[in-house]
């Protein structure tokens, strides 16, 4: 992967390209943002290399794909040769208060293989450290196909570290005439798994508490100490572990909705009574994600998640805000409907500690 520097990014209003590279062949390129007169041209390329199957149906109605790119907390970047202005390839950053968020990146295949897409990646982690709009901005996620070897390396020259591994996470199928309505989330038709990825920024670590609480359990001691293998700065850490009682502490959580994903979200510290009725409310769901952060109060509710049924797949590191301090926090996985058996998984030789715990709680135990 050709890496850019920091030095040679400098936005140019005179000029229409951030940044302008040369493809393995020789030919030209510039990289610039998106505008909605692209939508026609970024929605082809989606078309091409996804049929109608995408995770999200937006990128096939031109009126919503246009709205999107006028949105100014989404920040679209498309490469395109500067001979023809043909666009090779695409893909979107989008902020979320001190989060930001790398995906939609897609290639034109007769442009794959010549090195467009990592510019276009590499430039828009650039832009994410250097603009103004992302001074705020500690920590970048992105996901990464399960089968994508390349994508896997692309992220980690960049350098992002994998945080986690969930089984089924992606559902490709054709969801334009699909309504959200009445609770009913997008089927399963076509699952894939996907690597959690952060790249995480200096501002976090001075924000982030030190002291971590979590379950006395080998799957979460195994998730906390591959992230830590990947982040030095949480040598410094205080680790504590704890049984744990899942009729004990306090409960204070959220619940978000992703109907075309089937994915439910719970962030926080959940009771039983409560739990039980989000797992009856939520059970035509293909997966609900549990985020609970490390605390003392925290530790019950990974105690509750266990006999629930929840299993671990990752941990994630100063994702959950309370006050002005970010906190861990663990990250589980249940599926209401038994979970995929498809796991087709390629993984960096970094990644294969991460891939067999997985495989062994979701595929070799008898939980």
């Amino acid at each position: 992967m050709a890496v850019l520097s920091k030095k040679d990014f400098i936005l140019q209003e005179e000029d229409l390209y951030f940044q302008k590279f040369l493809s393995k062949e020789g030919k030209e390129y510039g990289l610039r943002f998106g505008q909605p007169k692209d939508a026609k041209n970024i929605s082809m390329i989606f078309k091409e290399v996804y049929n109608n199957e995408y995770l999200t149906p937006l990128v096939y109605d031109l009126d919503l794909l246009r709205r999107e790119l006028s949105d100014k907390s989404n920040f679209w970047f498309v490469g395109e040769s500067i001979d023809d202005n043909e666009i090779a390839g695409t893909g979107l950053i989008k902020k979320n208060r001190y989060i930001a968020h790398a995906s939609k990146a897609v290639t034109r295949k007769k442009f794959q293989g010549l090195g467009v897409t990592s510019k276009i990646g590499a430039a828009g982690i650039i832009t994410v450290t250097k603009m103004p709009q992302f001074k705020d901005c500690l920590r970048l996620n992105i996901e990464v196909r399960g089968p994508q070897v390349r994508a896997q390396k692309l992220i980690k020259n960049s350098g992002a570290i994998p945080f986690g591994l969930i089984p089924a996470y992606y559902n490709y199928g054709d969801k334009r005439a699909f309504k959200t309505e009445n609770n009913t989330p997008f089927p399963p038709k076509r699952e894939e798994a996907a690597f959690l990825y952060s790249l995480i920024f200096n501002g976090l670590w001075k924000k982030r508490e030190k002291k971590i609480y979590i379950l006395d359990n080998e799957d979460f001691i195994f998730f906390h100490d591959y992230v830590k293998f990947h982040n030095r700065k949480m040598n410094q850490d205080v680790l504590s572990l704890e049984r744990g009682k899942k009729d004990k502490g306090y409960e204070l959580y959220g619940v978000s909705k992703e109907y075309h994903d089937g994915i439910v979200s719970l962030y926080g510290s959940i009771k039983e009574k409560s739990l039980n009725n989000l797992i009856k409310t939520y059970n035509k769901w293909r997966i609900i994600l549990w985020r609970i952060p490390t605390t003392q109060n925290g530790v019950h509710s990974m105690a509750l998640a266990l006999e629930k049924g929840f299993n671990m797949v990752g941990y994630d590191v100063g994702f959950n805000k309370m006050n002005s301090t970010l906190h861990d926090s663990v990250i589980l996985a249940y599926y209401p409907n038994g979970g995929s058996q498809v796991f087709e998984v390629n993984y960096l030789e970094e990644n294969k500690p991460l891939f067999n715990k997985v495989r062994e709680i979701f595929f070799s135990r008898v939980n």
